[in-house]
């Protein structure tokens, strides 16, 4: 029966890393929490873009 997985495998998308989706590597859990780091980091900036921006609109509309 196992034989037949592994056959299978190939032919189904995401199947050869279903026992490993608990487990990540020290490496890619640092990279993925800086990824989500600067995402929120990157969110945060364009809130502040955005205010300004308009603030400097509604300034000029004035």
């Amino acid at each position: 029966m196992t034989n037949q997985f592994v056959e299978e495998a190939p032919y189904h998308p995401g199947y050869e890393d279903a026992g490993f989706k608990s487990q990540a590597s020290p490496v890619a859990a640092e990279l993925d929490s800086f990824r989500k780091s600067s995402s929120r980091y990157l969110n945060f900036a364009d809130v502040i873009v955005n205010y300004c921006a308009n603030q400097q609109t509604k300034q000029l509309m004035k």
